[in-house]
């Protein structure tokens, strides 16, 4: 009879073991963001940019390993204010734990976020640091180094001393001006052959690239800081036979951009890690709801990818990280 009892109340006490132990555990992955919900608000969520697909990837990721519940949501177009302020007043409505959002940079987008934190919502910033009352926790990539990695690269391979000029989106790009730093502190002193902006317009990035070409002495590099930059500098640099004489320089990464890469068209491209932005976005959101102290700002390494270095193995997983 003793050892009866005995035996009951171990297999009472293994119970309530393993009863503490399941509670203990779901306790430890709410910590971990169970339960929580995260809005993901990208620029766009075109299926055509790789880049923004990579990001949302990440996100997923993280949400999935952390047991958060994720909505990803996002404008056709990247340019497209209206539609990204629609969309943060539908995120703030619903009344997530968190929302981490790529911004446009626009004075009003900036007073909604605002909003947002005063609402309570936990907040992180991806892509574009803004310059808030309350800075939010940020997750970009070194826009100023990239600009500075490509600097060096038109430095190192034009061929001999020769001017570079830049072809950038809109003056008030807070990425773009960065990146434009950053080639500025790379290039000689009288290497900087000036900046014109093109908006998201490929015709309009032909038509001032052979505008460029035509100077004398023409550039030795263009610096093509969005896509529609690059696919109308490498038109002209094209029909001009002058692809490979005058580099060309892109940042970011397209189905578009590889291909200009693959054939030559394009000399280098500076990429960003866009899973990595995504990860570390949704896991900075959960760490700051479970109150963890965080650096303010945390940057994602970029590299520089040419023709040649294309096919490493650490390269394909970042210019094709779904395949």
């Amino acid at each position: 009879m003793r050892v009866q009892r005995f035996t009951i109340g171990l297999a009472l006490a293994l119970i309530a073991a393993a009863m503490f132990a399941v509670f203990y555990f779901n306790l430890y992955r709410v910590g971990q963001g169970s339960g929580r919900t995260v809005v993901v608000l990208l620029k766009t969520t075109n299926v055509r940019s790789d880049f923004w697909q990579g990001v949302k990837g990440g996100a997923a990721a993280a949400a999935k390993e952390a047991g958060a519940k994720l909505e990803v949501l996002g404008p056709l177009q990247e340019t497209d204010t209206e539609a990204q302020l629609a969309l943060l007043e539908e995120a703030m409505a619903s009344g997530p734990d968190a929302i981490v959002v790529a911004p446009i940079n626009d004075d009003r987008v900036v007073r909604l976020l605002g909003r947002i934190q005063a609402a309570g919502i936990e907040l992180v910033v991806m892509d574009t640091p803004l310059r808030m009352a309350r800075q939010p926790i940020t997750v970009s990539g070194n826009h100023r180094e990239a600009g500075r990695q490509a600097g060096e690269f038109a430095e190192t391979h034009a061929a001999g001393p020769s001017k570079v000029a830049v072809l950038s989106d809109y003056e008030g790009s807070g990425v773009s001006a960065e990146r434009e730093k950053g080639i500025k502190e790379a290039l000689a002193p009288d290497g900087y052959a000036g900046t014109t902006y093109i908006g998201d317009s490929e015709e309009r990035a032909y038509e001032k690239a052979k505008e460029l070409l035509a100077r004398k002495p023409p550039v030795g590099a263009i610096m093509a800081l969005n896509e529609p930059a690059a696919l109308g500098a490498a038109k002209a640099l094209k029909e001009s036979n002058r692809t490979g004489a005058v580099r060309l320089i892109a940042f970011d990464s397209s189905i578009f951009l590889i291909k200009l890469l693959e054939d030559g068209s394009l000399d280098a491209m500076i990429v960003q890690r866009p899973f990595n932005m995504g990860y570390l976005g949704v896991i900075n959101a959960l760490r700051r709801l479970d109150r963890r102290e965080l650096d303010r700002e945390t940057y994602i390494d970029t590299i520089v990818v040419t023709k040649d270095s294309m096919y490493s193995p650490e390269n394909q997983k970042l210019l094709f990280p779904f395949k």
